[in-house]
């Protein structure tokens, strides 16, 4: 077996940086912090101000056009947990309103399989209501922190479309029931070959997978219910394209399969629609050696894909695209193409491990506007900040000090009073249009919308993985859209998460549909175990390959080239690199706004696998039977820091949003996931504290040419501050309320960074910040780490200004040490801090959110 970290108490050194009074007094921080009550610690009662009592006299109805609160409860005798706001959809017969909310520990899944809350309609009446688990707290017990909650509701008498109506979230237990869905599309989903997803390779060979095979029990054990209730029912299936035709294998048969596909159903309560989200990929993991359905296929060419539905049935998209072709009837079905076949009799290309998204609604002829409220989000709603007037008590929602849960940091959100509901959804509105408009004609845009459509890709941006600069390299995200419950924001993130999936050639999935694991590629060697591969996001050219990607079929491929078939746009999307680790926030950014603020089934297993493709790169086990590691991989990294203990390692930016990543699927995963994650969390924890500098406080220590010369050993402010951010979402996603020992070395590492940034070493009041470049040892490690102060040319490239911004809200809360405060009024161009930091409006804010929460709240 491998070696593994020294875990022990997981308590911190003994000896601390000056300053510091040590991670002792870390528990008592938690019970003091501003903004950040210790909930799993400090159990329900210390939650009591964000239950408020049912109350009266907010104007109007709970749900009435533009109010905030409401008339009596109806049924609903339980406190007031929250509100949830939406624009009011056309439509006389209801709607489901469906939006996630922050609820304290212990309040779901309850012991007795029970709905704990019930939302209240316009009337006062109890809706039929439904709750889902969107993440979770650390301790298993402690059950959801973010729910989401679906209820079947209907506008307010005199509310026009567009109006904004709020309806009252209530405690309310009450059974839980099955959808009994609409007789058409319980019709639908009852007969097989209903939905069918068909394709044609090079020779035209036909190949097909009905996305709905009920009658399938193998299939059907690998389906994943994410959605269950009266008001909505959410299934993913998976399977590969398979081929009709009875010839395999060259020179001219078909593959043993084509690509593989996630399809995502949800029948809705009273509506018929069918809402039908498709991921389809050429990941195959390659992990089942017995069967060739899951082979990697390489880089593969194909002339259609069309998705077939009954005659009276049509399908309308999200946003169309040039790919899309004419309806045309076969046999029984309409069929969609998705992917055309191409007028210069010229094949698609899609990469090998390459991926994309369709969303699609699918609907009898006749009733297209009941679609587009499905396709276009309409009932999408967003929980909102509030104060009950008889008790004074917050709502549960994103921007309340007792429920701060928002992405894995678990901080409030801030409130953008000063900017405007009214500006951010105006601004939503036109961004979704020019981006909807540039998807639709397949042109280009402004940056980053630089690309043309290329086949059935749009990708993102430029197809370097680093796409150098700052632009979408967040902190925090989709602040304004949850602030101003704009359902435009959120379909723009829907969109630019579609363009990102587009180049992000790197997915591996079993044939279960389930992202590959390292624990599946685990050799139990005669000395240790190994994984036999170099793997760092993607498996290293002229590594060990033990998916199959050195044996995929090749012959189409040789065909194709053969005859001058390759389509004219595949040397452009074969450039695009898929994002790297060093930038991977700007891949998961979407998602984690779509998973928080929409539990969206197809975002969440996203995250899932950016998260296994870390896990891949980044662990403590050999890559090979001689017991050598990969110098990015933890193993190497441990190594160093046992060579030399407390003198910083590179640990930057990559890890950290990579460890970001992770958080977030933990946040969102199973228990039986989590738990078995939970040693890798261990080893994370302690290899940070074991090398922290211990003189210094700052983790990160390379060399690189690009900074200061090469001449020492540096960390790289904006690096600092991700890597902060990264261990506070472990802190407090993973640790807090579930490991004492880890919870107060994690706050200790996090204390010593935070004040290492506005220490001396690393704050030039000069430039009024931390240098981007400080050298933190000479180039030879052997003589030890700086610690007092720097040499000359230590500094350079000026302050950091941009990333580092929620470090000083993190060391501010961690500590309460006021010149975190000080620092960063002087960062700012000094004065008062409240007018400094609110003067920016929404410039920078997703990096800026923490902080101006933390004045929101000490101001």
């Amino acid at each position: 077996m491998t070696r593994e970290l020294s875990r022990g108490t997981g308590t911190p050194p003994a000896s601390t940086a000056a300053g510091s009074t040590g991670a002792h007094t870390g528990i008592a921080r938690i019970r003091r912090r501003l903004g950040r009550p210790a909930i799993a610690l400090l159990g329900l009662a210390g939650l009591a101000g964000c239950w408020v009592s049912p109350e009266t006299g907010e104007g109007g109805s709970a749900g009435g056009a533009g109010g905030s609160g409401g008339g009596p409860p109806g049924a609903g005798s339980g406190e007031t947990f929250g509100v949830l706001e939406t624009a009011a959809p056309p439509g006389a017969s209801g709607f489901v309103l469906r939006g996630t909310m922050p609820v304290p520990p212990g309040i779901f899944p309850r012991d007795d399989g029970q709905v704990a809350l019930s939302v209240l309609d316009h009337d006062g009446m109890v809706a039929p209501t439904q709750m889902e688990v969107v993440s979770r707290y650390p301790r298993a017990e402690d059950g959801a922190d973010v729910v989401e909650l679906l209820a079947h509701v209907h506008r307010p008498p005199g509310a026009a479309v567009g109006d904004r109506v709020r309806y009252l979230v209530v405690d309310n237990p009450h059974d839980r029931f099955e959808l009994k869905p609409t007789s058409a599309i319980k019709e639908l989903m009852d007969t097989p070959g209903s939905l069918l997803l068909v394709a044609r390779d090079v020779f035209g060979h036909q190949y097909g997978l009905d996305l709905y095979d009920f009658q399938n029990a193998q299939t059907r054990a690998w389906w994943r219910t994410s959605r269950n209730g009266e008001v909505a029912r959410t299934v993913r299936t998976h399977g590969s394209l398979t081929p009709q035709s009875a010839s395999v294998g060259p020179p001219s048969g078909a593959l043993p399969h084509l690509m593989g596909v996630h399809a995502y159903l949800t029948a809705w309560a009273g509506e018929d629609a069918l809402s039908l989200d498709l991921r389809i990929h050429n990941g195959h993991s390659g992990l089942d050696k017995s069967d060739p359905v899951d082979d990697p296929l390489g880089d593969l060419y194909f002339e259609s894909i069309e998705l077939w539905v009954p005659k009276a049935w049509q399908v309308l998209h999200q946003v169309s695209d040039p790919a899309v072709g004419q309806p045309h009837t076969v046999s029984s079905w309409t069929a969609l193409p998705l992917v055309k076949k191409r007028t210069d009799g010229k094949m698609h290309y899609m990469p090998e491990q390459a991926q994309f998204h369709r969303r699609l609604v699918v609907v009898p002829k006749g009733q297209t506007a009941e679609g587009r409220r499905v396709a276009d989000q309409e009932g999408l709603a967003f929980c909102q900040p509030g104060i009950a007037p008889r008790t004074g008590n917050d709502y549960c929602s994103w921007f309340s000090r007792h429920t701060p849960r928002f992405f894995p940091q678990n901080h409030r959100l801030p409130d953008l009073d000063h900017v405007g509901a009214d500006y951010i959804r105006d601004k939503h509105a036109s961004d979704l249009a020019y981006l909807s408009h540039l998807m639709e004609s397949g042109e280009v845009g402004n940056f980053p919308m630089i690309n043309p459509a290329m086949g059935w890709a749009h990708p993102w941006g430029s197809s370097y993985q680093g796409m150098t600069g700052g632009s979408e390299i967040y902190i925090f995200d989709g602040i304004p859209t949850a602030w101003a419950a704009s359902r435009d924001g959120y379909r723009h993130y829907q969109l630019v998460h579609s363009m990102y999936t587009d180049r992000q050639p790197d997915v591996l999935f079993n044939k279960d549909g389930e992202p590959t694991q390292l624990k599946q590629w685990i050799i139990d060697g005669p000395s240790f175990d190994y994984v036999h591969m170099l793997f760092f996001q993607v498996l290293i050219k002229n590594s060990h390959d033990p998916f199959g990607f050195d044996q995929s079929p090749s012959f189409q491929r040789d065909w194709v080239a053969s005859k001058g078939l390759k389509p004219d746009y595949q040397a452009a999307l074969a450039g695009f690199m898929p994002i790297d680790f060093q930038h991977y926030t700007r891949a998961t950014r979407s998602a984690k706004v779509l998973a928080w603020l929409g539990n969206d089934a197809l975002s969440r297993d996203d995250l899932l696998m950016r998260a296994e493709l870390l896990r891949l790169s980044y662990h403590m086990l050999p890559n090979g039977p001689g017991g050598g590691v990969i110098v990015s991989g933890m193993r190497a990294d441990y190594d160093k820091v046992q060579e030399y203990p407390g003198m910083g390692f590179a640990f930057g930016r990559g890890e950290a949003w990579g460890l970001d990543a992770v958080n977030c699927a933990y946040a969102m995963g199973d228990p039986e996931w989590r738990d078995g994650i939970r040693p890798w969390y261990e080893d994370i924890a302690d290899l940070v504290c074991q090398g922290q500098a211990s003189c210094s406080g700052f983790i990160q220590s390379i060399i690189s040419v690009k900074m200061l010369n090469g001449e020492f050993h540096v960390r790289q402010s904006i690096e600092q501050a991700i890597t902060e951010n990264a261990l506070m979402g472990m802190l407090e996603t993973v640790f807090r309320g579930a490991d004492t020992g880890r919870t107060a070395q994690t706050e200790y590492v996090l204390e010593q960074t935070t004040s290492a940034m506005i220490g001396p070493m690393a704050w030039d009041s000069g430039i009024r910040g931390p240098w981007n470049y400080l050298a933190v040892g000479p180039k030879d490690k052997g003589q030890g780490t700086y610690c007092g102060g720097i040499p000359s040319g230590g500094g350079g490239n000026g302050a950091d200004k941009f990333q580092v911004w929620s470090s000083f809200a993190y060391g501010y809360e961690l500590t309460q040490d006021s010149r975190f405060l000080d620092r960063a009024a002087e960062a700012l161009g000094g004065g008062d801090l409240h007018a400094l930091v609110h003067a920016s409006y929404l410039n920078n804010l997703e990096n800026k959110a923490a902080l101006l929460a933390l004045v929101q709240d000490l101001y």
